[in-house]
């Protein structure tokens, strides 16, 4: 019979359907990604990526309502440090108290006197099988913002956000999503964003979007943002784990955004106080089962 194959992105609960099967079916969680820090006295870091966990063969009774939490995405702040990313939960309310489970990103810091990247979703949920998302990058540059963190994946651990060391260069690239590279770090030619098992990093030139849930890239010029992360597509062309989101360059206000799903969002740069940083994206959960059957015997 046909596996089935369901994405959770909203909602408080979620009703075991009356073909469970206890003894074929996988959930798997992505945590929500960390927003990126506004740029203002000094550029902002990367937010960190969603964690990933998974779990087979969960026993579920047919009809019972269990309990869901998808992660929220961290929001940017305003000459503020950014949001974390909630985590996200399968049958609990908790991340400890869950069948399966996974943390989100930290934001990324740099509203004040030191600027770091928001640390990656932690293998502290609950699973069989879990990875870290990839920290944000941090930033001894008093220009460009730095790359957000790519979620963890089925593939394995997020790519880093690149670090900004450069004084006058453009923002650094974002993480690849899970199994991927690192972002580049902030120059004027290595500052594209990290790849994946099936994606690309943004290009170098003009900050452009990751694809398939590679990290997208550091703005280069006062022209250009950092590129958005790319969508995952590790289940299907619309699901999977997200591509951190690159820097932004001095000046631009708002932060680019993190891919879904779990990107944590890019840094803003220098003297952008009025500024968000990027958004992290939201969590995921997706469950796989093979429907049950029964077999019915005609009697002569």
């Amino acid at each position: 019979m046909a596996t089935v194959q369901i994405f959770l992105t909203s909602g408080s609960s979620w009703t075991v359907p009356s073909d469970w099967n206890n003894s074929n079916n996988t959930i798997e969680c992505i945590g929500g990604g960390g927003a990126g820090a506004a740029g203002s006295t000094y550029a902002g870091g990367g937010g960190g990526g969603g964690a990933y966990s998974k779990i087979s063969n969960l026993a579920l009774t047919s009809g019972n309502s269990i309990n869901i939490v998808i992660g929220a995405k961290g929001t940017g702040v305003s000459n503020a440090n950014g949001n974390p990313g909630g985590f996200t939960a399968f049958n609990g309310t908790t991340l400890s108290g869950a069948s399966v489970s996974a943390a989100g990103g930290s934001g990324g810091v740099g509203a004040g006197s030191t600027t770091a990247g928001g640390a990656g979703g932690p293998t502290t949920g609950v699973g069989t099988t879990k990875y870290a998302g990839g920290t944000g990058g941090g930033s001894s540059s008093d220009y460009a913002g730095s790359g957000g963190g790519g979620a963890a994946g089925p593939l394995g651990a997020g790519g880093v956000g690149g670090t900004n060391a450069s004084s006058a260069g453009p923002g650094s690239g974002g993480g690849g999503n899970g199994g991927g590279t690192a972002g580049g770090h902030g120059s004027a030619t290595v500052n594209a964003g990290g790849n994946n098992n099936g994606g690309t990093g943004g290009a170098t030139i003009g900050g452009t979007a990751g694809t398939n849930g590679g990290g997208g890239a550091g703005g280069i010029s006062t022209s250009t943002t950092g590129g958005a992360g790319g969508n995952g597509t590790e289940w299907s062309v619309s699901y999977g784990s997200g591509g951190g989101a690159g820097g932004n360059y001095y000046g631009f206000n708002g932060g680019a955004t993190g891919g879904l799903y779990g990107g944590g969002g890019g840094g803003g740069g220098y003297n952008a106080s009025t500024g968000l940083g990027g958004a992290g994206a939201q969590g995921l959960i997706v469950i796989t089962y093979t429907p049950l059957t029964s077999n019915f015997f005609l009697m002569f």
